[in-house]
């Protein structure tokens, strides 16, 4: 135990010694925002969620404290209930990131398909913003909410570039800003050269996807031994509470300790596991530079008033 406690505090000196270094020196990585801009950002995405999604994170929530207190008043291992409680939160994060590059993918394969579709009505005869109001019909499913407000904004006299930046917000991803900047540029034009273009960068979406899958699938493999390990982790734990010879060593104060620091040490390189699993995005560029003194023109984005009723507006004003 002596050499244990030796050990961990080595690896504790070791470890501020390298925090003072790099925050004396520096290093070369990217600057990230501070940490309490970063929480009320995910503070603001929680509350962005889905009715659904708000439920299901109460759900495991309550079922973490009910897990966590039967377990401690069952065995009186503060820890390991913990971990377990834990578990009922920390399994499902861990596959989140899975979930997400699929519904990414998802949406960019329905983006292509209406960019698809946008082509053939262009290639009718049709203006595009027309085209885009009655591309609605029949709308991929990933992305029929979105062409549906979409069209519903055109119609209520929106201009076509407010409504795609909307679009391009909705979807809030580098591959479609391409699609919507090429819209954006192109709103006035009509016949084949805009279908063609259309047609081209409907195929670069869906190289992209295919790219995207491939790349998914390597990251399976990973995925589903971090998952596996993180199972037979747990049944292990759950295991123990049936051989008290095996937990016996850690029901003392240093036992605590001990497995405090295994379980910190398991946790972390779940984490980290996680993070080089993740759907890594690239900043969009369709966004307006908040250090720029230029402006947008008023394009009834916000208050969705026809041109005509925004300019009696302007004059009333």
């Amino acid at each position: 135990m002596t050499l244990l406690l030796g050990l961990l505090c080595g690896m504790a000196l070791v470890g501020g010694l390298v925090g003072v270094v790099a925050g004396v020196v520096g290093t070369t990585a990217p600057r990230r925002a501070p940490l309490h801009v970063r929480w009320q950002a995910a503070m603001r995405g929680g509350r962005e969620q889905s009715e659904d999604a708000r439920m299901r994170r109460r759900t495991l929530t309550a079922g973490a404290v009910v897990v966590f207190a039967a377990v401690w008043l069952v065995s009186g291992n503060f820890v390991a209930s913990a971990l377990l409680g834990a578990a009922v939160i920390g399994v499902p994060w861990l596959i989140t990131p899975a979930q997400m590059a699929k519904g990414r993918i998802g949406q960019l394969e329905a983006l292509s398909e209406w960019t698809q579709r946008l082509a053939g009505l262009l290639r009718l005869g049709m203006g595009l913003e027309q085209a885009m109001i009655t591309s609605r019909q029949g709308a991929p499913d990933e992305l029929a909410p979105h062409i549906i407000n979409l069209s519903d904004r055109l119609r209520l006299g929106w201009r076509p570039e407010g409504a795609l930046r909307r679009f391009a917000d909705e979807l809030d991803d580098v591959t479609a800003d391409k699609v919507f900047a090429a819209l954006i540029l192109s709103v006035n034009d009509r016949g084949p050269g805009l279908a063609q273009a259309l047609e081209d960068l409907s195929g670069t979406v869906r190289e992209e996807v295919a790219k995207k899958r491939a790349i998914e699938a390597d990251r399976a493999k990973p995925r589903t031994t971090v998952r596996w390990m993180t199972i037979i982790t747990i049944g292990v734990v759950v295991a123990g509470f049936f051989v008290p010879s095996y937990t016996r060593p850690y029901s003392t104060l240093l036992g605590q300790l001990v497995l405090a620091f295994l379980t910190a040490g398991f946790v972390g390189v779940l984490a980290l596991m996680r993070q080089l699993g993740t759907f890594r995005r690239i900043p969009r560029f369709l966004v307006p530079d908040p250090a720029s003194h230029v402006r947008l023109p008023a394009s009834g984005r916000e208050t969705g008033l026809p041109a005509t009723d925004r300019q009696t507006e302007g004059t009333a004003r």
